[in-house]
């Protein structure tokens, strides 16, 4: 699931910025948590609002959040020198994840420069672009952040995709060992979503290995990526939120991405447009109710409604193409049967031509000859796509793909099963709808409480990815690890992109862990961090073993299917290749919580990636305590840590909520 922009999204959205931002006055600034929300007055133009959220988003937004009584030490400081200040200019820097926005008077001018990748920033610079003050210090490998220092941007990385000379992918991609998404992420200014796009616009499998692209696929990989280019020279067109139309069981159907135009790549899937590109983003991350001014907490409800009425009517939409899939499949299954012999012909002829060392463009070749000199087998075929093995054959005028890997009879039956998965989806569908109608009609039900003397608890929105185990990485990276057999299976069907990286436990009982990798790869230090998350929710926390091993592996080497003859059980999966181990990481886990203005949220993962989120953190390794008692040791330690006046708020932390963040097993704290 996509949770921040792209250097694409940035680059797009910069006119709608401009045009209500720069001129404009900025009459306040607010801050909720990690995000900023300044109040801009354009003369003759009125207020609008624009939304920073360091290390995911920046866009225009429509929904009024309640201020907060008391606005935190940073905020006040950019109100003191930004507040009653134009707004000269709003660029971005070098197609970077990075927004510059240029402030002052006839006196002074101040950049507030939003870093949106990683884990994020938001800085205050002076006229002499010294850092005057930030969100985070940090000091890096390559630049420091620090009160007084020359503010530098950190290094440019890969290729402009816009400067790319016609013909030219070959040179990018030679020399690597890797896929063709990991290769082009690295090498391009491009993240792994929008490379994983122009494969699907070239028709080329995200995970075909750089080193084997022949000259028919980086043919069609150049056409994918001069669709995508010109896609992106013409600007935001039909913004879009894509829905999820297979959530997972106990799920309720949600967003999976906000587009700046329609992808190839989620042709099948359900959307909402939308008339700005800041509409979709603003709705796609939404607001809970606690943060909206009062005389909205009505249509916070409405808002709410609203957004189960559009599920059930994606979901509606969604039965109606898996319904048609079906169909299609069952008579491609039924084509392929009826024209068993030239089908049969096809097959062979091009698998004892590969078989021989036969090039691909070599086999095309000679089917174009085939086809002009009439040979019937020849003239049915429509199309060879090399990266994925597949050939496409026009049947009764319909368009058949065959695997070349299989039989004609294994064709057949693919098809066969591909429709009764997606008869099963839309059983599930129909299932999903239902509880959405439930949640609908008990909405509609709710009525507001009476006034009580006793100030009741707000429950929080959770992210999508608290449904996992998580952590965010001490450089940034989202790292996930499955609560069961099903969240596992979850997670390595439908949230490992072709960049991530799948870490395993040298262990049973461990959960399957991917590192979410948008664009550039993660260091050692990340790596290291989601072993020890890998190693610590594994069977070594209950064996109270002090340390253990962990591999990782690229998605390329993970396969659902297993070999021919042996079987794979539901959710389980074959790993290919070398595995890359990190030996002897400490069992041991950080607990701590993020503070924000309403609410404490309790988080863990390995020391060293916590202490960047939050100083208000205890240490917990295995031992004899029992959970439940260790959950309210751990509680009574943060309310200590924490300042006395939010107490409060880790003590309204259920203790679900805490019992989630910690292995099974019991533990102590590290003294």
């Amino acid at each position: 699931m996509k949770d921040s922009m792209s250097n694409i999204d940035i680059r797009l959205i910069l006119p709608e910025l401009r045009q209500s931002a720069e001129g404009a006055f900025i009459k306040n600034v607010y801050q909720y948590g990690d995000i900023f929300v300044l109040k801009l007055y354009q003369p003759g133009g009125g207020t609008t609002q624009l939304l920073v959220h360091p290390g995911h988003r920046i866009h225009l937004t429509e929904f009024v959040r309640k201020a907060p009584r008391t606005p935190p030490k940073f905020c006040t400081v950019l109100r003191k020198y930004l507040r009653d200040k134009r707004v000269t200019s709003v660029r971005q820097h070098e197609m970077d994840r990075i927004v510059v926005i240029e402030v002052g008077d006839e006196a002074n001018t101040y950049k507030l420069v939003a870093e949106l990748f990683g884990i994020g920033n938001l800085l205050l610079l002076d006229p002499e672009d010294t850092i005057f003050v930030a969100m985070r210090y940090r000091k890096m490998r390559d630049r420091d952040v620090v009160p007084k220092a020359r503010y530098e941007f950190p290094p440019p990385r890969g290729l402009d995709v816009l400067s790319l000379e016609p013909g030219s992918l070959q040179e990018t991609i030679t020399g690597s060992n890797a896929n063709i998404v990991r290769t082009l992420t690295s090498r391009l200014n491009l993240d792994s979503l929008s490379i994983e796009e122009i494969c699907a616009l070239g028709k080329v499998s995200p995970k075909a290995m750089s080193s084997e692209i022949d000259g028919q696929t980086l043919t069609d990989l150049q056409t994918g990526l001069g669709i995508f280019i010109d896609k992106l020279r013409g600007g935001v067109n039909e913004p879009n939120i894509v829905f999820d139309d297979e959530p997972a069981e106990d799920e309720e159907p949600d967003f999976t991405a906000f587009l700046p135009f329609r992808f190839e790549l989620y042709r099948d899937l359900p959307i909402e447009t939308f008339s700005t590109f800041s509409q979709a983003i603003d709705a796609f991350f939404g607001v809970s109710e606690t943060e909206l001014e009062e005389d909205q907490e009505q249509d916070a409800r409405s808002i709410e409604r609203e957004k189960l009425k559009r599920i059930i009517e994606k979901q509606n939409e969604s039965i109606d193409s898996l319904t048609a899939k079906a169909r299609d499949l069952r008579v491609a299954g039924e084509l392929i049967y009826s024209h068993f012999t030239i089908i049969q012909e096809v097959l062979e002829t091009v698998t004892k031509a590969r078989a021989a060392g036969t090039q691909w463009e070599e086999i095309i070749s000679k089917i174009d000859q085939g086809r002009k000199q009439g040979i019937p087998s020849a003239r049915l075929i429509q199309r060879i796509i090399p990266s994925q093995g597949q050939i496409i054959v026009k049947l009764n005028e319909v368009d058949v793909t065959l695997d070349i890997r299989l039989s004609v009879q294994d064709n057949a039956a693919l098809a066969y099963d591909q429709a009764k998965k997606a008869e099963s989806k839309t059983e599930g569908a129909r299932k999903q709808i239902a509880k959405t109608k439930e949640k609908l009609e008990r909405l509609e039900e709710t009525v507001p409480e009476p006034e009580s003397t006793r100030v009741p608890v707000k429950k929080r929105k959770k992210q999508w990815y608290e449904k996992f185990r998580w952590f965010i990485s001490s450089e940034g990276f989202l790292v996930l690890g499955g609560r069961d057999a099903k969240s596992n299976e979850t997670l390595a069907k439908r949230q490992m992109g072709a960049n991530d990286i799948f870490l395993h436990a040298a262990l049973h009982g461990a959960p399957y862990t991917i590192v979410k990798v948008p664009d550039e790869p993660p260091s050692q230090q990340t790596l290291e961090e989601a072993a020890q998350f890998a190693v610590t929710f594994s069977s070594a926390w209950q064996d109270g073993l002090s340390n253990g091993d962990a591999y990782w592996v690229n998605p390329e080497q993970v396969s659902f299917s297993p070999p021919s003859g042996e079987y794979l059980p539901s959710g389980a999966v074959m790993l290919y290749g070398t595995k890359n181990y990190i030996r002897k990481v400490s069992v041991e886990l950080s607990v701590g919580v993020i503070l924000e203005e309403e609410y404490a949220i309790p988080i863990s993962g390995p020391p060293s990636a916590v202490a960047t989120q939050t100083e208000y953190h205890v240490q917990v390794v295995p031992g004899d305590t029992k959970k439940g008692q260790l959950v309210k040791e751990v509680l009574n330690r943060l309310k200590g840590l924490v300042p006395e006046d939010r107490a409060i708020l880790v003590s309204q932390i259920p203790q679900e909520d805490m019992m989630r963040v910690l292995p099974a097993g019991g533990g102590r704290i590290e003294q």
